[in-house]
């Protein structure tokens, strides 16, 4: 698949999410599904990584998703994440969050110089220290997908 490692315009906010919202996404989750539908029609830059999207695609490929998705509503996915996506490698490697496996989108997020990391999980905006340090030192914003919604809303 070919992959886009321009950088967007300067003024696009700049977001990596987390691959369980894609999950979602597909699942037609009705708060995530408004992310996806901002992301395909250009409301931000997806920023991820290779860590971040072979998780993506072990979790997609899993027997348990085959009544919801097909394999090529996934794939189709996948093609449009290349197509579109910053693919970022991150160079240093952090260990801030409680669980170890959330660190890949913390790397994303600081080697993309991404505004926000956008994810459902507690562990990661549900940690008031990782989210003041995040934002102290990196300039990222750890935030949900209704607070990550209502910022594309005030950018318009």
């Amino acid at each position: 698949m070919p992959r886009s490692h321009k950088p967007a315009a300067k003024s696009m906010l700049r977001a990596v999410v987390d691959t369980n919202l894609f999950v979602r996404g597909l699942l037609k989750g009705p708060v995530t599904l408004p992310l996806i539908q901002a992301w395909k029609a250009s409301d931000f830059q997806l920023v991820t990584s290779e860590q971040m999207l072979v998780e993506l695609f072990e979790v997609l490929s899993r027997p348990k998703f085959a009544r919801y998705f097909t394999q090529d509503d996934a794939r189709a996915l996948g093609d449009l994440i290349y197509e579109r996506a910053e693919v970022v490698q991150p160079v240093s490697h952090v260990t801030l969050c409680r669980d170890p496996k959330d660190d890949m989108f913390l790397d994303a997020a600081i080697a993309g110089r991404a505004h926000y990391l956008v994810s459902g999980d507690n562990d990661l905006k549900g940690d008031d220290a990782l989210i003041a340090k995040m934002k102290h030192e990196y300039n990222v914003q750890i935030v949900g997908v209704p607070e990550f919604l209502r910022q594309l809303e005030t950018q318009r």
